[in-house]
């Protein structure tokens, strides 16, 4: 299958600290890749990079369909079908949740009235976000909610390749099957899916290839149930001493 996405050298220092140092890699297009690694390993400042929110790389490429995308602007990039979700909870709290949804649709895709409220509507049916919610403050939805708005806010946004930096943080087992059964469906639409995740076995589950990072560094690619048996992996994770 083609590659979609390309990342070539990618790096990124803060002082002295290489927070991603030297990072490779390419997605083919459909594909759900797994992003694991300790916290602090790099893999949210990759996902920095590669959508430029908020900071760009020192040095490497990205590339979408073979083009270089690492100088374009956020919103650029975005316009492209890169599009990404946060670790955090990051929603508008001021604003009501469809509000939420039109503001990027507008950024992004250009759509208005009507044309934007139907891509609020779709989105939110595709990712099971209820829309009687629609009016609600965003602040006052609980976890599970805010999670599903964000998954909704950047389904609207018609993306190619999707960027989820720990959807199933803070959840509990059912509303974990739900992240996982809608990263699924996005897939078969023909959704390109990088996913940073630190429930192992969501991870697992819905990965065909896993790469794993340790202090911005590339240690272990490949088939997810091989990487995670590798002695550099599971030192990673839990020391030397195991």
């Amino acid at each position: 299958m083609a590659t979609i996405l390309a990342v070539n050298g990618l790096g990124k220092s803060f002082g002295a600290l290489k927070a991603v140092d030297d990072v490779s890699f390419d997605v083919a297009a459909g594909e759900i890749l797994g992003i694991a690694g300790p916290n602090g390993s790099g893999k949210s400042t990759l996902f920095n990079l590669i959508s430029r929110i908020p900071f760009s790389a020192d040095r490497g490429e990205v590339l979408l369909n073979g083009a270089p995308i690492h100088r374009l602007s956020d919103v650029a990039i975005a316009k492209l079908g890169v599009i990404r979700t946060f670790q955090r909870e990051a929603v508008f709290a001021s604003m009501s949740c469809v509000d939420n949804i039109l503001v990027a649709v507008e950024q992004t895709l250009g759509l208005r009235g009507k044309a934007a409220e139907k891509a609020a509507d779709e989105a939110s049916d595709r990712v099971g976000f209820p829309r009687n919610f629609h009016n609600a403050p965003a602040a006052s939805m609980p976890v599970f909610y805010q999670k599903q708005l964000m998954m909704a806010t950047a389904v609207a946004q018609n993306p190619k390749v999707l960027l989820l930096d720990e959807p199933a943080s803070s959840l509990v087992e059912h509303e974990i099957h739900w992240v996982r059964d809608t990263i699924l469906r996005l897939k078969s639409e023909g959704v390109t899916i990088l996913l940073i995740e630190h429930v192992l076995p969501l991870l697992m589950d819905v990965s065909e290839r896993l790469i794993v990072l340790e202090q911005g560094r590339l240690i272990a690619s490949g088939a997810p149930r091989a990487v995670i048996n590798e002695p550099r992996v599971i030192e990673a994770y839990l020391g030397s001493a195991a």
